[in-house]
């Protein structure tokens, strides 16, 4: 019975182990040399850190635990996830995949399920997990429709500033910001065809894909909103031009509708961008006026030298 227990035990042991060690040589395989530690986490993406405190590395596995959760329950896709995360001290080496110079800090490869993040600036390492899970998800969601060059771009792209959007609680906000720009860009949205709109479908994402997360914010994560409030979470799986071009002319159409009773009004909206152009205007006039005097004003004669001769030699 004795021999039975100890059997028991070790089994349960090896068979925790496994699956640990099995991801912590997932985040070796791509960036070896490191001291991977797999974090005890609950949801559909396991992490593993290098070089962090345990209260570090706990706080941005419960970041991730958190956007996968949502993610998965919503779109599927990131079952058998790993995210390895690291310190600036022991940071993923980019250099292999980016330019001499360019700041690189998180990467997905989303066949593979990994997601790589170089914690350079902290305060980003959120934004990047909310940014980098939805593309592993979207790339398996491509697989599943049989989609050979994967999920297009750039919808996919904004359906992850979808995602980033709703984790910053920003869309309000961002749907302030884009009522006057998209008035001034087509003030006549109804009229708009099936040709006028983006080409959602044009490209497909690179593979593996890296970015710096300071620069991916982006408020066209209201417009997937709407696609997905209008059609049902389904429509990501229909990654057609003409599904999606016919959501952003009918969204362009229900934007400008609705922007009047929002917080600022169209009219506010115009009259701010107006004088933004006119103060620009101003300032421009005002800096060619002073170049003009400042060429046509007469150079200074030279001083008379005598005036600095003593009377006395």
């Amino acid at each position: 019975m004795r021999h039975t227990t100890l059997f028991v035990v070790v089994l349960a042991v090896l068979w925790i182990h496994g699956p640990a060690q099995a991801d912590q040589d997932r985040c070796a395989e791509h960036f070896p040399g490191l001291d991977w530690m797999t974090v005890d986490t609950e949801g559909p993406v396991t992490v593993a850190t290098a070089g962090m405190p345990t209260e570090m590395a706990t706080r941005f596995a419960a970041d991730v635990t958190a956007n996968a959760i949502l993610i998965e329950r919503e779109i599927g896709g990131l079952e058998g996830t790993i995210a390895c995360l690291a310190t600036p001290e022991l940071a993923p080496a980019f250099s292999d995949f980016a330019a001499p110079g360019q700041r690189l800090h998180a990467g997905v490869f989303g066949e593979e399920k990994v997601f790589v993040i170089s914690a350079v600036e902290i305060r980003t390492v959120d934004d990047a997990i909310a940014f980098g899970l939805p593309h592993i998800a979207l790339s398996q969601i491509a697989q599943d429709l049989d989609l050979e060059d994967g999920y297009p771009e750039p919808l996919g792209s904004t359906i992850a500033h979808w995602y980033l959007a709703r984790y910053q609680d920003r869309l309000d906000r961002y749907r302030s910001e884009l009522a006057v720009p998209l008035f001034l860009d087509d003030p006549n949205p109804d009229l708009r065809t099936l040709e006028d709109a983006t080409p959602w479908t044009l490209d497909r994402r690179s593979e593996p894909f890296f970015y710096d997360p300071q620069f991916v914010a982006s408020p066209m994560g209201v417009f997937v909103d709407y696609a997905t409030a209008t059609r049902g979470l389904e429509v990501i799986r229909d990654p057609s031009q003409e599904t999606w071009g016919t959501l952003e002319n009918q969204w362009r159409v229900v934007l400008r509708e609705e922007f009047p009773e929002g917080d600022f009004g169209a009219y506010w909206g115009m009259a701010i961008v107006a004088f933004f152009l006119l103060l620009a205007s101003l300032l421009a006039w005002l800096k060619w006026r002073q170049n003009k005097l400042k060429a046509q004003r007469k150079a200074t004669p030279p001083a008379d030298e005598r005036l600095f001769v003593s009377g006395q030699e």
